[in-house]
C-alpha cells in the first residue's frame, strides 16, 4: 500500500495538459461538463495522479489503465482488477492510495466540531476519546478521516448510521499536519 498527498496548486499547466490527455472519454465529458473550476482542477488531478502513480507502481503504460465506477460510486481500476486506489480531496489537498487489496483514503481540513455533530458521528467509544483528548478538533477530524476511510475501502460510502462504526477497534495509517489530517484503512 502506498498513498500520496499533493496541494493541487503545485501542478504546472504541463502536467494538467498532460493529465487532461489520460482522461477516458466519460471523465472527460464530465469534465468538460463541470463548470466550477476549482471542482474541474481536482477531477484532472485526482485523476491522473492516481494513474501515473498506479502506472509507476506497477510498471504499466498510463494510457493502458482504464477506471471506471462501480454502481455504489466506488471508482475502481476496470484494465487491471487486481490494482486498487482510493481517492479523496479537501480543500486545496488531494491524496491517493494505491494497493494490491481494497483500500480506502480520506484527507480532511482540520474542523472544529460541534457536540451535535460529534454525538450525531461517533459511537461512545470515539466520544470518549474525543472528551478525553487535549485537541478536540484534530481527534475528531481523525475519527471523521478514519470512518470515511474504512467506508471506502469497503465500497460502501457513507450508507449507514456512523455512530455503528467504531473506529477505536481498528489499525489505520494517519498522517498529520497543521492544515489536514489524512487516514488510510486497507481490508
Amino acid at each position: 500500500m502506498k498513498y500520496y498527498i499533493k496541494n493541487i496548486n503545485d501542478f504546472s499547466e504541463e502536467k494538467l495538459t498532460k493529465y487532461l490527455s489520460l482522461l477516458d472519454e466519460e471523465k472527460l465529458s464530465q469534465y468538460n461538463a463541470t463548470t466550477h473550476k476549482a471542482r474541474k482542477k481536482v477531477t484532472l488531478i485526482s485523476n491522473g495522479l492516481a494513474k501515473e502513480k498506479i502506472a509507476e507502481e506497477y510498471s504499466i503504460d498510463v494510457k493502458d489503465i482504464v477506471f471506471s465506477v462501480h454502481t455504489n460510486g466506488k471508482p475502481f481500476c476496470k484494465s487491471h482488477t487486481n490494482i486498487h486506489f482510493s481517492i479523496s480531496h479537501s480543500g486545496t489537498f488531494v491524496a491517493v492510495a494505491i494497493s494490491d487489496k481494497e483500500i480506502g483514503i480520506d484527507i480532511e481540513l482540520l474542523k472544529e466540531p460541534s457536540e451535535k455533530i460529534i454525538n450525531r458521528v461517533c459511537c461512545e467509544n470515539e466520544i470518549n476519546v474525543i472528551n478525553s483528548s487535549e485537541n478536540k478538533k484534530e481527534k475528531f477530524t481523525e475519527i471523521w478521516t478514519e470512518k470515511e476511510a474504512y467506508l471506502k475501502a469497503l465500497g460502501t460510502g457513507i450508507d449507514r448510521e456512523l455512530k455503528t462504526v467504531d473506529t477505536t477497534k481498528m489499525d489505520f495509517v494517519n498522517e498529520y499536519s497543521d492544515e489536514f489530517i489524512l487516514s488510510v484503512f486497507s481490508l
